[in-house]
């Protein structure tokens, strides 16, 4: 599964890469543009594409495709200050699906685990804000982008077995880091963007359903890069596509005596969440109405 999601990656990059070529370079260009491109209302629709890995023997695998649909908005608006602009964006994406899950299955009355496939119908909730300047240059041509960041991101795992440990599962964490996004001008109406964020996950939290526990997580990161093209259509319509690279951890827990589960009155079964790596490609064509 490292060769597809690979192999969607480069195609992803590919075809937005390709895209200016289809495009007549045009004699002007303007800090307008940019702007426009930036000060949006914006909706989208998508998929994403998760390999989750956790880092245990036995340890489980997950992955699979899972569409959605993404809704934001942006600023870019002038300061008092000459050659700076104000920035900010909200953005939330919702994506839902099937993916296929590798990994075992433990009986909680013994604790015996055994080998298993079957389906995670999983629900994924990502809702992000951004707050930072914007630098034009080579006039007005280009403009670099330094932000905040901060959100929160929920992934529900239901996977198909009803009873057993780890099959109905809500990880949720919240984010705060740095980014920088560069925006820089094609053709008069035709605009490509990239940008690179480091993001640390605090205050993350499980919760075990079927046994209604719930605790802690230890801190990671998370790092993602995307690069989008914006095409201005007529008047404030805009279109755009963005392709996305994420990857992060889940830090796991610690032993605490409310990760167990009484299965007689002498003894409990510890339940645990170990260190796991998830990558995720994310792919979204939509529509925009400048303001």
């Amino acid at each position: 599964m490292v060769d597809l999601r690979v192999g969607f990656a480069a195609l992803g990059i590919s075809l937005l890469a390709a895209a200016p070529a289809l495009a007549q370079e045009a004699p002007n260009f303007s800090h307008a543009e940019i702007a426009a491109a930036e000060t949006n209302l914006n909706l989208s629709l998508g998929f994403i594409h998760q390999q989750y890995h956790e880092n245990l023997a036995p340890g489980d695998d997950e992955d699979g495709f899972a569409p959605g649909f993404g809704v934001g908005a942006s600023v870019l608006l002038p300061s008092a200050f000459r050659n700076i602009d104000l920035y900010s964006a909200l953005f939330y994406q919702f994506n839902a699906g099937n993916l296929n899950y590798n990994g075992h299955y433990v009986n909680y009355l013994t604790g015996e685990t055994r080998p298993g496939t079957a389906t995670d119908r999983a629900v994924f909730n990502h809702i992000e804000g951004r707050l930072g300047l914007g630098f034009p240059l080579d006039n007005g041509q280009l403009e670099v982008i330094p932000y905040f960041t901060a959100g929160y991101m929920a992934w529900n795992r239901n996977i198909d077995n009803p009873g057993a440990i780890g099959t109905d599962e809500f990880y949720r964490t919240a984010l705060v880091g740095v980014g920088t996004k560069l925006d820089a001008t094609l053709t008069d109406n035709l605009i490509v963007s990239i940008s690179a964020q480091w993001s640390a996950l605090v205050a993350s939290n499980i919760t075990f359903d079927t046994f209604g526990l719930s605790h802690t997580m230890g801190d990671s990161g998370d790092a993602r890069i995307q690069l989008g093209l914006d095409q201005h259509v007529s008047g404030p319509l805009h279109v755009f596509a963005t392709a996305s690279l994420e990857h992060f951890n889940y830090a796991g827990d610690r032993f605490n005596a409310s990760n167990q589960i009484p299965i007689s009155s002498t003894e409990s079964l510890y339940v645990r969440e170990p260190l796991s790596t998830t990558t995720q490609l994310g792919v979204n064509l939509g529509v925009s109405y400048s303001f």
